[in-house]
């Protein structure tokens, strides 16, 4: 299929076939429209962007290193915990790996395209916090407020060492 005849249109292919979502490829390039994903959808919907971004996606992925079936399947496995997302080598020579599932499972939606992400639905739903601040010489800040305590999320981690020799 030959290129687009409309820019726009060509270049949010583009975008698409890269991997951005439809809502930020818009917005790059036409950044004062007040609704962008909306019309970035509506630019997706349309039978030749879709047929341009198929054909960018296939000459991209017959150019790419490692192809989206070997992609999808390492995912997986960094959702089930089989090998981990990141690996960070201490200075005592120990290394620590961290299982990101959450990011695994959301890198392998976009690949799917099932995620674009938020929705207007999102934005309604969320969450403001208010904050006083007092100085830190305060002369009677609220008792609440030195009683508090900060609840962290647990971050999953595993050791991993090195191959012994032999072993």
């Amino acid at each position: 299929m030959p290129r687009l005849k409309n820019r726009l249109h060509e270049r949010f292919a583009w975008l698409i076939a890269e991997g951005m979502d439809r809502k930020a490829a818009y917005s790059k390039l036409c950044p004062h429209v007040a609704d962008p994903a909306t019309l970035g959808y509506k630019l997706y919907l349309r039978l030749d962007v879709k047929s341009r971004i198929s054909e960018i996606q296939c000459e991209v992925h017959s150019r790419a290193l490692m192809g989206i079936d070997e992609k999808r399947d390492l995912l997986r496995q960094m959702i089930e915990g089989k090998v981990p997302t990141k690996v960070n080598k201490r200075k005592d020579g120990t290394v620590k790996a961290v299982f990101d599932m959450l990011g695994a499972l959301v890198a392998d939606a976009k690949m799917a395209g099932e995620f674009d992400g938020p929705t207007p639905q999102d934005k309604e739903q969320e969450i403001s916090m208010t904050f006083e601040v007092y100085h830190r010489n305060h002369p009677n800040p609220p008792r609440e407020w030195l009683e508090r305590e900060l609840v962290m999320p647990e971050i999953i981690e595993h050791e991993v060492y090195p191959p012994q020799p032999g072993g």
